[in-house]
Order: structure tokens, then C-alpha cells, then sequence
């Protein structure tokens, strides 16, 4: 048997009145979405844990099958080992976004999805700047980056920045026992960027955390496996799963990405094992950017560029089975994550077609995964 995860980040939302009262994925043109629906069975995940914020570290891991209120101790680390930072017990990682502050706000996360070239000089400068403090900044992909605080643990509350685009900023700094030291890194961090003309002139710091200590997805499920993905967070969960990690040339974690080759690239790696999970940054980008026709954009591009490929593919197994879900709703009006069950298609060997014939977050279920890591262990027999 082989098992494909296609994992569709924040691809779920609400109704828009700009497409007539439809979501984005109801309005967009979707038939391999749909023929899924088809013929095999839907249902709704809740990824998103009691007490826990709707992060795609949480609702990743949750669809990775690993139970986050027993395994998950914060973003950063999890991006780090995707980057193979060596990490000590007492090390405090966390997510580094380069962004850009205006007038007192949040003007963007992302800092206008800074060029890699460009977010490596300024990782650099910063790495000179803070390296013989033992604070230590390693460059990821555009506007994601990671620093650590070694051989000490911070008590912090932070705030994603994505949670507050072009909202003021001020009250969502760090707080908390150690915020002043974290404060201290961020005013010292923008001396990096005063004579650069940039969009980025800020470090924001967040999602921290501790090295975790997981289980490998062999010895949960019983079957080997890989992961695409372009983003360090999910590669860093499926590293710390022990699954092999397949990079894509063109994978950007935008709506650029190579759709084609991360379909061809999932095919071709269930030859060599049996679980391969897939994971897609489109829709949650244009849902934070709040930009409803890139999102209708990322939805048909999934449908039409990769679903062919992968739908064709699988047959070609004989015995398969595929899950199609989001991880979280990033809907367009609030411009971040939300925690509402996410609508999911279960397709394949031994799934029978229920009454759905259109896949939308207006399903009728079949199944609710109250407890989203159990969906594992539907997926997989």
C-alpha cells in the first residue's frame, strides 16, 4: 500500500461577498478536487488542540499524526532541525522572520517576500554582529530564518507577526520574565538595517522553543516515508520523524512554486517508500496577504498542476490510498490562522464514495477527527 499526503496550507476559508458568497474554493474551478470527493469519503479534522494557537507547527503535526499536547515544544526548534542546526538542552530557539515596520505597525511580515540573496546578507550582518554573544542567526528561505540563544532558556511570550499585519505592533512585543533581554536583540538588530534600502528594517522574534524528542513515523505507523515541502517548519516535523527529505528545485513557498515538480517529485519517491506527505504554502501565503485572487489562483494551480500527476500515479500502485487536507483555515478577512475544523478528502483502496460529489468546507461528513493526529492512523492501515 502507498499513501500521498497533499497537504494544501491554508487553503480553507469563509464566504467571500467578492465571489458571491462563495469561498475560495467553492468559486474556484476544481473537477480532480471534486472527483476525489467523488469517490471517496469526506470528513472534517480538528487540527487544532484545546489551548493551543492555530500555528502550522501544531496543525502540521497533528496531520503528521503526532499528538502536539505530548511533542510539540515550539516552532523554532522544529525549523532548525530542518536546517541541521545542532542544538544543546538548554538552547532557546526561535523563528526569526525579517519584516518591515511602518509608522508604528506591522506593514509586513514577510518583508515584501524578500529576495533569498537579500535576506542572506542581512542574516550574515546579524550573525557578526550578535555571534560572539552567544546568540547565533542561521538563514532559511526569504523572509524565515532562525537564532538561537545558547546554553540558556528564555521565559517569553511572543506574537506571530503574520497575526498582526497592518495592525500596531507596540503591545505585541515580547513579555514576559526575559522580554527585555529579547528587546535588547531587536532594537540592536535594526542597526543592521539603517543604511539599507530594502522593504526589510526589523527582526521579529517568536515561536520559541526547546529541541523536542519524537518518535520516528516508522516506529508509530509502521511504514517508511519522505516529505516535500519548501518551508523549514514542516521539514523540520518530518526530519524529527526520521522521514527523508526530498527538496524540489523551484519549491518556493510562494504562489510561484513548482506545482509540476513537487507532484513528479511525490510519484517518483512512492517507488522507494510507502508514505509521502506534500506540502503546499500557496494558499496560506495569499490568505495572509488577504489577497482573494491569488488564493483562487493557488487552489486551481493544486487542482490543475499537480492532482493529474499525482491522481495518475497512484494508480499506478494498484493499492493507495490519498489524504487532501488543509492544515488550518487562513481566511482572507483576518488575514491569519483560524482554528475551525478543516475539510478533508480520504481517497483510495478500501475508502467508499459517501454521498459527496463537490469538495468545499460545506461537506457532509463522513468522519470528524476530534483529535487531528488520529487521522494517521485512519490514512494508513
Amino acid at each position: 500500500m502507498k499513501y500521498l499526503v497533499l497537504l494544501t496550507d491554508g487553503m480553507s476559508d469563509e464566504p467571500q461577498v467578492s465571489l458571491g458568497g462563495k469561498t475560495p474554493i467553492e468559486y474556484a474551478t476544481t473537477p480532480n478536487m471534486d472527483k476525489l470527493a467523488t469517490g471517496g469519503e469526506c470528513g472534517f479534522i480538528r487540527t487544532v488542540p484545546d489551548g493551543f494557537a492555530p500555528g502550522s507547527d501544531v496543525c502540521n503535526m497533528s496531520i503528521f499524526g503526532y499528538n502536539p499536547t505530548e511533542y510539540y515544544t515550539g516552532r523554532g526548534p522544529l525549523e532548525a532541525a530542518s536546517m541541521g542546526v545542532a542544538l544543546g538542552d538548554n538552547d532557546t530557539v526561535f523563528r526569526c522572520n525579517l519584516v518591515t515596520l511602518k509608522d508604528g505597525c506591522m506593514e509586513d511580515f514577510s518583508a515584501h517576500h524578500i529576495a533569498n540573496a537579500d535576506a542572506a546578507v542581512a542574516i550574515g550582518r546579524l550573525h557578526a554582529m550578535f555571534g560572539g554573544l552567544g546568540i547565533d542567526f542561521y538563514q532559511g528561505l526569504s523572509y524565515r530564518h532562525i537564532m538561537v540563544v545558547r546554553d540558556r532558556k528564555i521565559s517569553v511570550n511572543t506574537t506571530p507577526p503574520h497575526d498582526i499585519t497592518g495592525q500596531t505592533y507596540e503591545k505585541e512585543l515580547p513579555a514576559g520574565a526575559d522580554s527585555i533581554f529579547l528587546q535588547e536583540i531587536m532594537d540592536k538588530a535594526r542597526e543592521v538595517f539603517k543604511n539599507d534600502t530594502g522593504m526589510a528594517n526589523s527582526i521579529w522574534l517568536w515561536g520559541q522553543g526547546v529541541r523536542p524528542a519524537m518518535p520516528s513515523f516508522r516506529e508509530l505507523y509502521g511504514v517508511n516515508g519522505a516529505c516535500i515541502a519548501a518551508v523549514d517548519l514542516v521539514k523540520g516535523i518530518a526530519t524529527c520523524a526520521g522521514l527523508e527529505i526530498i527538496n524540489v528545485p523551484g519549491a518556493t513557498g510562494f504562489i510561484d512554486t513548482n506545482y509540476e515538480g513537487k507532484a513528479m517529485h511525490a510519484i517518483k519517491a512512492l517507488h522507494r517508500y510507502d508514505y509521502v506527505y506534500v506540502h503546499v504554502e500557496a494558499p496560506d501565503e495569499a490568505g495572509h496577504m488577504g489577497k482573494t485572487d491569488l488564493k483562487v489562483k493557488a487552489i486551481e494551480d493544486i487542482d490543475s498542476r499537480m492532482l493529474p500527476t499525482i491522481i495518475e500515479g497512484m494508480k499506478g500502485f494498484g493499492e493507495y490510498r490519498i489524504l487532501l487536507t488543509p492544515d488550518h483555515p487562513t481566511p482572507i478577512r483576518i488575514m491569519t490562522h483560524a482554528s475551525a475544523p478543516v475539510p478533508a478528502i480520504l481517497w483510495g483502496t478500501g475508502i467508499d464514495a459517501d454521498s459527496n460529489t463537490q469538495y468545499s468546507e460545506h461537506i457532509k461528513p463522513s468522519f470528524n477527527i476530534k483529535h487531528g493526529f488520529q487521522i494517521a492512523k485512519k490514512l494508513i492501515l
